[in-house]
């Protein structure tokens, strides 16, 4: 299973990630005269940054003053502001060297259209249809992972008991672990009893509503969400036990 990286190093927000003003661009990290730059991919049009004038292409290369030098100067300035306040920011454009103020905005749940991806994104609450052990759920899970299967799955059931094995070690601790499925309450209930009985909460998605939202388009689908219910990482395939657990409990610790 390769390690996804964390949308923290690739989509300006809050630091850490849970609602709360952000500049709100996506960005790969490069160099201006010897210091760190961001080079400004894309903005998403509800953020103070879209207000600005910020625009793909741009590279970010000083906050309140002073040049980048390392990312530090930008999560410790948002995570100190409030929602309303002002950033100064710099950026290069066009051979130029252009100031300009950025109000924060709120961070929204959905940051899907500018990223691209489900990671970064708040989880959609998740509804009544758990057919099974759903009153093991937690109310507050240090983290949550989710899977995306399906009973017919050859690699969905070699997951299973990978997921039965963290859940046994970490659902004390406050992992939570839920299976999602869109197949008839019949086949799911049946499968329960006859071929694998989950320890941790099943819950049907019978319109595909969540697999639409997140583009789940195979499965086994595993989505990692830390304890704000921000989506951390997504994989598919059966994953190495050892690699998912170790991201787990890095997220547990946050």
């Amino acid at each position: 299973m390769k390690r996804v990286v964390l949308l923290c190093i690739f989509v300006l927000c809050a630091i850490p990630a849970f609602a709360g003003p952000w500049l709100g661009v996506t960005f790969k990290k490069t160099t201006y005269e010897n210091h760190l730059a961001l080079d400004v991919k894309g903005v998403h049009p509800g953020s103070g940054c879209f207000t600005a004038g910020v625009v793909s292409g741009d590279k970010i290369i000083g906050i309140n003053g002073k040049p980048l030098a390392e990312m530090s100067q930008i999560t410790s300035v948002i995570s100190k502001s409030k929602t309303g306040s002002t950033v100064n920011i710099e950026v290069f454009r066009d051979g130029k060297k252009i100031p300009l103020k950025v109000k924060l905005t709120d961070r929204p749940d959905d940051i899907s259209s500018l990223t691209g991806s489900a990671i970064g994104s708040k989880m959609a609450e998740l509804g009544k249809n758990f057919y099974q052990n759903g009153d093991k759920r937690k109310a507050k899970p240090k983290a949550t992972l989710l899977d995306f299967w399906a009973t017919w799955c050859g690699p969905c059931r070699q997951t299973l008991p990978i997921l039965e094995s963290i859940y046994s070690k970490l659902g004390n601790q406050g992992l939570e672990i839920i299976g999602i499925a869109d197949e008839d309450l019949g086949t799911l209930n049946a499968f329960y009893e006859r071929q694998h009985r989950s320890p941790y909460p099943l819950y049907r998605d019978a319109t595909k509503e969540l697999w639409r939202r997140y583009g789940i388009r195979s499965v086994p689908t595993l989505m990692l969400l830390d304890s704000e219910g921000y989506i951390k990482g997504v994989w598919s395939g059966v994953p190495n036990q050892k690699a998912l657990e170790q991201l787990v409990q890095e997220t547990m610790a946050q």
